[in-house]
């Protein structure tokens, strides 16, 4: 039991420096003259046919895998899995977001000069232009102040 309460400790540590190194992109971008929007689309413009293993997934199949990687690089992060069907699916971040979690969600992003609409704005086009690649539409919104709603459709015209 303590040699999993130590690597569940270690993973969390791993989840927030991945976290750290991501914003940190972002705050350097900002200081180099570029937008959030700008630094998402050079980091996730490209790989994502690769990382689904096919050209075409339905937004059931893109969100699942989706929901399978945030469950592991994000260990913290609660999440509900909502509306599942192949032209449409949803998730709702019912507490943290990819961007930040715990009692101080957004302590590492104004840590490195960065506020929540930064990273809101990079997450948002992060998702865009991942999604693209695969005739999806998938961006996060939050309809609150402490919740967020990654919503994923099927661009039939991309197919």
């Amino acid at each position: 039991m303590m040699e999993q309460d130590e690597n569940t400790r270690r993973w969390h540590r791993l989840a927030r420096r991945s976290l750290k190194l991501e914003l940190a992109g972002i705050a350097f971008a900002r200081k180099t003259g570029h937008t959030p929007e700008e630094y998402a689309d050079h980091l996730w413009g490209d790989g994502a046919l690769k990382w689904m293993g096919k050209p075409d997934p339905t937004a059931r199949e893109y969100l699942l895998k989706e929901a399978e990687a945030f469950r592991e690089m994000f260990p913290r992060v609660v999440f509900e899995i909502g509306k599942l069907g192949d032209d449409a699916a949803e998730l709702t971040f019912t507490n943290g977001c990819l961007g930040g979690w715990g009692r101080e969600q957004w302590a590492l992003a104004r840590s490195l000069g960065l506020g929540k609409g930064h990273v809101c704005r990079y997450c948002r086009q992060a998702f865009r232009a991942w999604s693209r690649q695969l005739g999806l539409e998938c961006c996060p919104e939050p309809p609150n102040k402490t919740t967020c709603v990654l919503r994923v459709t099927r661009n039939r015209a991309a197919l």
